[in-house]
């Protein structure tokens, strides 16, 4: 039995590997020996490691930045290492030297820490220690420490008495004052959670003058946060005073000269009109369809990717009418940036299922129309995207009139992505025209799809048979697919022939075992024994694939077609890639004698 000793002896000899490894040249092994800390304070004890471990990692602050997050994490878990609750002070004095590091993401995780201990702290503790951590970092010369402290006060003021926290409080308005603007960019950011803590009454009040000094800071990135405070302070307090009064640091933050500052307030509006309802009508709308039409590209783009959003507080046709002149700017030929269209293609069509069939058509149709159209391809595309939302609302006659001769020329469109995104959207039209319209309209185009020069098209439309085929019925894909499959086996162009492979492959997965013993297994078999090495190869991969289903189906189909073929290519094909894929799929293929 090892004697007490040795216990000591062993727990010196793991501090003195630790000391070792944390002063070696390797980063790696430093951050490893850091994150042993667990090991090493178990071993030394809860004392030894308040009176020896902490004091030796707060002298070897100075290291990579790697090892002092490592550290922050293992710190911030350490509370049943130096002795439970009652000693989680002693884990300060590490953490507060790393909230002076000018790396940031140091001083996050050194700050998170904090946060965790402060929770296992009584009020005792919060006032002897914690807030003694607060005053030190804020006084400080560094300006590192003076953003740290920021985060600090929402932990700390539940926990005090109230004169105590009306002396934190001095401290953070001290800061929203501070010389440094990243300090007082922190305490704006800060400044909602602070504001959650507080009672109603004259502190919350200093705080919200301390809001308004912020929204007017001479540096756009102090005041680009006033928007995210105007949300959290009009949670906190509904009353009409105080809407009214923040709703006006809203116009100011839509006016201000800073884009940045405009750009927060458009891609915000979805909350500020939960967080202002009752004002959203008259005061938040005309803020945005002012940005809407505002002078930066990027203010615009935001603003018309955020209509859906805006449009669900008021799904009228009132709102339409005073919303269509701001589009009609968005599409009209002086709208120069293709972001902006591409923008508010992108969210135009969200509108459909909102407003319903008849607004869509009297308001929004000829805009759609507009934009289908539109010169640049990421528009055009944008608009294909979110076609399921406009398919699903208006009635068939008016897909049919409107928009499906503008599909169809999409479907022949010079950029391949937008073809491969009408492809894409086949299945949800398949759904909404039904079989006969879909079929008289849209099938001259799929022998053009399979025999696309990009291969990314053809292999799009290949794989999406299985859909159309479980939406429309297998004797609809008997008598529209299956002839123009047939036709391309002799199709002079082998990539062709391999479209046809992938088609199979892909009707496979929804036919039964009758249509695929009639009309997929000869296709394959056939191709089996095609001139071209890729194309044999391809139809063995399509067997591998098929396999599954046949197996399930027609189990003979594969002992009597597909296995034999399988073999004649292992032993008698001259392309050694054709060999290997033969051989690859009779691995996976058991076939009974």
């Amino acid at each position: 039995m090892a004697s007490v000793a040795d216990g000591v002896d062993s727990s010196l000899y793991a501090v003195a590997v630790l000391i070792d490894e944390l002063r070696h040249d390797d980063l790696q092994l430093r951050v490893n020996a850091i994150k042993q800390l667990r090991t090493i304070a178990t071993a030394l004890g809860p004392e030894r490691t308040r009176e020896e471990l902490l004091p030796f990692l707060q002298e070897i602050i100075d290291d990579d930045d790697d090892v002092l997050i490592a550290m922050a994490e293992q710190l911030g878990n350490g509370v049943a290492l130096v002795g439970g609750s009652a000693y989680c002070h002693h884990l300060i004095g590490p953490l507060e030297e790393l909230c002076h590091v000018e790396e940031i993401t140091v001083r996050e995780k050194a700050l998170e820490a904090l946060t965790s201990i402060a929770k296992e702290m009584s009020s005792d503790q919060v006032v002897q220690h914690l807030c003694a951590l607060i005053a030190r970092l804020a006084s400080h010369d560094w300006f590192t420490s003076r953003i740290s402290v920021c985060s600090l006060f929402s932990v700390t003021s539940p926990k005090v008495s109230p004169a105590k926290r009306q002396e934190l409080l001095k401290i953070f308005f001290r800061l929203c004052s501070d010389d440094t603007p990243m300090v007082r960019r922190q305490a704006a950011n800060v400044l909602g959670a602070v504001a959650e803590v507080l009672d109603q009454g004259a502190a919350r009040q200093d705080l919200f003058e301390a809001f308004e000094k912020l929204a007017k800071d001479e540096q756009d990135s102090v005041r680009i946060l006033a928007i995210s405070n105007c949300i959290a302070l009009g949670r906190l307090d509904k009353t009409p005073e105080n809407q009214a009064q923040i709703v006006g640091v809203v116009k100011a933050c839509t006016e201000d000269k800073s884009w940045r500052v405009r750009y927060m307030v458009a891609d915000s509006v979805k909350a500020l009109c939960e967080v202002f309802e009752a004002k959203a009508t008259a005061d938040i709308f005309p803020l945005y369809f002012k940005l809407l039409g505002d002078q930066e590209v990027e203010v615009r783009t935001i603003a018309a990717a955020r209509i859906s959003a805006i449009a669900a507080f008021d799904p009228t046709k009132e709102f339409l009418e005073t919303l269509m002149p701001a589009l009609e700017k968005l599409t009209m030929p002086r709208e120069h940036s293709q972001h902006v269209r591409a923008s508010l293609a992108g969210s135009i069509l969200q509108l459909s299922p909102i407003f319903g069939s008849q607004l869509t058509v009297d308001f929004l149709i000829s805009t759609f129309l507009q934009l289908i159209r539109d010169e640049c391809p990421e528009v055009r595309l944008s608009i294909i995207h979110n076609l399921e939302c406009l398919s699903s609302v208006v009635s068939i006659d008016v897909l049919s009139q409107s928009l499906l001769p503008s599909i169809k020329e999409l479907g022949k469109d010079r950029q391949w992505r937008v073809r491969l995104a009408v492809i894409n959207a086949m299945p949800d039209l398949a759904t909404h025209l039904g079989e006969d319209k879909f079929t008289s309209e849209l099938s001259n185009l799929f022998s053009v799809w399979l025999m696309d020069p990009v291969f990314s098209v053809r292999d799009a439309f290949a794989g999406s048979f299985h859909r159309l085929s479980a939406q429309l019925g297998l004797p609809w894909t008997e008598a529209n697919v299956i002839p123009l499959l047939k036709t391309m086996l002799s199709h002079k162009n082998y990539l062709y022939r391999i479209s046809a492979l992938l088609s199979a492959r892909s009707l496979a997965e929804a036919a039964g075992g009758e249509f695929i013993d009639t009309h997929l297994v000869p296709m394959v078999v056939q191709l089996t024994s095609d001139p071209i090495p890729n194309v044999r190869f391809n139809a063995v991969k399509t067997i591998k694939a098929m396999h599954p289903y046949c197996v399930k189906e027609t189990p003979a189909a594969v002992s009597k077609h597909l296995a034999p073929c399988l073999q004649r290519l292992l032993q008698s094909d001259e392309d050694p890639d054709v060999k290997f894929f033969a051989k690859q799929a009779l691995d996976e293929i058991p076939v009974k004698a």
